[in-house]
């Protein structure tokens, strides 16, 4: 394989997950964003509308348990791809159901299935490039979710309940079709001895005591609650601030988009800047800031602004935070080959803390928005502190991967 074709099939593999995650967020988004079809069509209120969306968002916990070692030890492209195909049936079956408790079913077990790429994504794009980019390619998978969460908004009213399970059916079979064309690992894959693979079983348990992992796994999961939270809040919120309930929803959009672009435009900075610590703090400092100004501050044309320039500044957090994940072995407290348990490890907890959150915020603090604003800037200052300054920088620039091309 040429220098030419291995560089064009390495970015062909990240842009295989970064349609991932737009397609898995899409997914996610499409049962809100056909609130009244969604309870029309399956004869429901607002609990199993939530139960729904929930569902899909609990999966990270289940996959993590079930992938992470299996892409350590298995055939990751032949896994990949059976799982995929599952996941593909029950995508389509789901769309011609219209009783509400099997597809809820067929929504955990059918995104359980395809979760597989999640928790595969870091791992298999690190074997495609070398150690100074990885961490760039990897933060670039995360501003998919982007690109799916701003679709899902804006078709979903569109295309209603049943074409929208329809159309995500059919984006995860052009995915399985994308992925036996060009999915496989790449040529810096870790390969691990035959007599060293019982040693890498037992090393997997140093995922689980690592310190900086630990740190990412907190820094990764408020980000993502602080995601859940401004997008299950913002058009509540601001039309009870006596904001039109279409203008509401445009701001919604528009903060989706700026979320969307604001993840391209971090990893292009990451890219030049070669460091994650500050750019995580800048993130979540301007996030932080601008989103609560536009709260707090009197509705006008200038909140608009203030949220668009809040999502351009958060929209690149979860890259910045997860992309650091496959760099973790320059610290020393786990191996390359353990990266998978890592990734899996990553997604378990980040599950569980993003799920059972915003339900207790939802029932502690009820409609008091004043309040929930708060809570996602706090989750924004904790994010800061674990991502930035309680993790050694792992960024090009940095002293460890400065020490790592020394003894090279």
């Amino acid at each position: 394989m040429s220098n030419g074709n291995s560089t064009g099939r390495a970015w062909a593999v990240t842009i295989f997950f970064t349609l991932f995650m737009a397609v898995m967020t899409y997914n996610l988004i499409i049962f809100p964003a056909c609130a009244v079809d969604t309870m029309n069509v399956f004869g429901v209120g607002q609990a199993e509308l939530t139960t729904l969306s929930s569902v899909t968002s609990v999966v990270g916990v289940f996959a993590g348990i079930l992938f992470g070692r299996m892409l350590d030890t298995k055939s990751v492209r032949k896994s990949i791809m059976i799982f995929l195909a599952i996941g593909v049936v029950l995508f389509f079956a789901r769309a011609f159901v219209t009783a509400y408790v099997p597809v809820m079913v067929l929504t955990f077990l059918a995104s359980l299935s395809v979760g597989i790429c999640q928790v595969a994504g870091p791992k298999v794009v690190g074997t495609w490039f070398p150690a100074e980019k990885v961490g760039t390619a990897t933060s670039f998978l995360t501003a998919g979710a982007g690109i799916g969460s701003a679709g899902g908004f804006a078709l979903g009213a569109i295309l209603g309940i049943h074409n929208g399970l329809l159309s995500v059916g059919i984006a995860y079979l052009v995915l399985l079709v994308f992925w036996i064309a060009v999915g496989d690992e790449g040529p810096y894959k870790v390969v691990i001895p035959p007599e060293a693979v019982e040693a890498s079983k037992k090393g997997a348990s140093k995922v689980y005591s690592s310190p900086s992992l630990w740190m990412i796994i907190i820094a990764y999961s408020m980000a993502v609650t602080s995601s859940l939270l401004i997008n299950s809040y913002m058009i509540n919120a601001f039309v009870s601030k006596g904001l039109d309930p279409a203008g509401a929803s445009a701001m919604g959009t528009l903060l989706n988009l700026c979320l969307m672009a604001g993840g391209f435009i971090m990893t292009a900075i990451l890219g030049v800047t070669k460091r994650f610590n500050i750019l995580v703090t800048i993130a979540m400092l301007g996030g932080a800031i601008f989103v609560l100004a536009g709260w707090f501050l009197p509705v006008s044309s200038i909140t608009f602004v203030l949220v668009a320039l809040g999502g351009l500044f958060f929209g690149g957090s979860l890259g910045l935070c997860v992309g650091r994940v496959p760099l973790l072995p320059m610290t020393g407290q786990f191996g390359p080959e353990n990266i998978g348990s890592a990734m899996g490890f990553t997604e378990t907890i980040k599950g569980v803390i993003s799920f059972l959150m915003p339900i207790v915020v939802a029932n502690v603090l009820g409609t008091n928005f004043n309040a929930i604003f708060i809570v996602f800037a706090v989750c924004c200052a904790i994010t800061i502190v674990c991502g930035a300054f309680l993790v050694p920088e792992l960024g090009e620039k940095g002293k460890l991967f400065q020490q790592q091309a020394a003894k090279k």
